[in-house]
């Protein structure tokens, strides 16, 4: 990007444009809360998941009468648990 092209950016959006040459390349550095906050996040959202994976057995039992295997009601009460921290 010229230098007339990064002036008229800036007039534009009121900041200059972020180019590669304006980053180093050190990646990302997370803390350790932001880590503990991310896979909180994702066992959440793997929790949810199981949740509607399974949840064919539920209208399975409600409809039919058929039992939910054992595993699979354990699996889902611990899912309930970790979705909803």
């Amino acid at each position: 990007m010229t230098e007339a092209e990064r002036q008229a950016y800036f007039q534009q959006y009121g900041c200059y444009p972020i180019e590669d040459s304006d980053v180093e390349n050190v990646g990302i550095v997370l803390t350790q809360a932001q880590i503990d906050e991310a896979e909180s996040i994702i066992a959440k959202k793997r929790a949810r998941q199981y949740l509607a994976q399974t949840d064919w057995y539920v209208t399975r039992k409600a409809e039919t009468g058929t039992a939910i295997p054992d595993d699979v009601l354990t699996k889902r009460a611990q899912a309930r648990l970790d979705a909803s921290d």
